[in-house]
């Protein structure tokens, strides 16, 4: 399938799917013409992405945990997901903290304030 087709049926523009493919996460052929040629399973690999940068993770990341997924589409237990993901809770919980202490600050502020 050509781009745009896998573009409208992935919700991802083709931009972005050009990136993904210039960084080896999709895989394509070049047609005689020059376009780039997607097979079927394209639309599912665009979704596996999808939902990887979704939970937060970059495209780095999402490139080392591709290879977990299972054929029927689940996230496997690899020893790269684990790692991955453990990383990204951990980011996870460093914005919660300096989102917490930064809504202390502004509590805090907003009750010092005198109403005049």
């Amino acid at each position: 399938m050509l781009i745009n087709q896998l573009a409208t049926r992935s919700g991802v523009s083709t931009r972005a799917l050009r990136h993904y493919d210039r960084l080896g996460l999709l895989s394509s052929r070049r047609l005689d013409n020059g376009y780039r040629d997607f097979e079927e399973c394209a639309v599912e690999e665009v979704r596996r992405i999808r939902l990887l940068l979704d939970i937060g993770l970059g495209l780095q990341a999402a490139a080392e945990i591709l290879p977990c997924f299972a054929e029927d589409g689940e996230l496997t237990a690899c020893a790269e997901a684990r790692q991955q993901l453990r990383v990204q809770i951990c980011e996870v919980d460093s914005s919660i903290a300096a989102l917490q202490q930064t809504r202390g600050l502004l509590s805090g502020t907003l009750d010092n304030l005198v109403e005049s």
